[in-house]
């Protein structure tokens, strides 16, 4: 039984930390000198590229 709670806590925590790494990098500035990307392959309108 103390298995299954050792799995599931490395899963959740797995999981946690993916969320959390998100959302730092989403709230992260791009830098000044960075290059707009100009993609015109697929013209998939919601693209995380283009943003």
């Amino acid at each position: 039984m103390t298995k299954y709670f050792i799995a599931i806590g490395i899963i959740v925590l797995i999981i946690v930390i993916y969320v959390v790494t998100y959302v730092i990098n989403e709230k992260t500035e791009r830098p000044e000198d960075c290059e707009d990307l100009e993609c015109s392959g697929c013209n998939a309108k919601d693209c995380s590229h283009r943003i």
